[in-house]
């Protein structure tokens, strides 16, 4: 029972690729309707630069094209198809871990994770001169169980999805006791050194 309770709860949290391609697709936004306003209802698509995950760029950038009525064709490397040419440059893609910290003073501790896309895009005509240039970023923040954060990272081959956690410091119940003992210390000392 408690294990299928911890899969359906895991279920609602998003997986570090999910919040990826969250961030990829905020850097998206503004992407088809710049196309369309340079003439591109068909384009191939280049991704550039050897980031593991710049399948996982192509097919996001794919799907979203796709989904506002621009037709992607697979790009050949050894040809020189003519057509519009979308050249994308992956500066980062990466899930990073944050802050730890507990929302009250017991309680489960939390780890802040953060996705951030960052894209540079050119767009050539069919003579291979430049239309359009932009950059684009896209992070998404949100905070997740300490316990989950193993179990929603990424394949280990794909590091950009497993970022490292950070130290844990402290120990479980031990470290909100004495915070607890540190404040309840300090306010007998503020009303006994008031009662003088």
């Amino acid at each position: 029972m408690y294990t299928i309770l911890m899969a359906a709860l895991l279920a609602l949290v998003p997986s570090n690729m999910e919040l990826a391609e969250d961030a990829i697709l905020m850097a998206l936004q503004e992407l088809p309707d710049n196309l369309s306003s340079n003439g591109a209802d068909n384009i191939q698509i280049e991704i550039l630069g050897e980031h593991s995950g710049n399948w996982f760029i192509e097919q996001t950038i794919s799907s979203v094209l796709h989904e506002n009525g621009i037709t992607v064709f697979q790009r050949d490397a050894d040809s020189d198809t003519p057509g519009m040419l979308l050249s994308v440059r992956p500066m980062e893609l990466v899930v990073e871990y944050g802050d730890v910290s507990r929302p009250w003073i017991i309680g489960s501790k939390r780890v802040e994770r953060i996705a951030t896309c960052e894209l540079s895009f050119t767009l050539y005509d069919g003579d291979r001169s430049v239309l359009m240039t932009q950059r684009a970023t896209g992070v998404e923040v949100d905070k997740i169980s300490w316990s989950d954060a193993e179990v929603l990272n990424g394949s280990e081959g794909w590091d950009w999805l497993s970022g490292e956690l950070p130290e844990n410091r402290g120990g479980g119940i031990l470290e909100p006791i004495i915070v607890s003992g540190v404040v309840a210390s300090l306010v007998y000392l503020f009303y006994s050194s008031r009662a003088e």
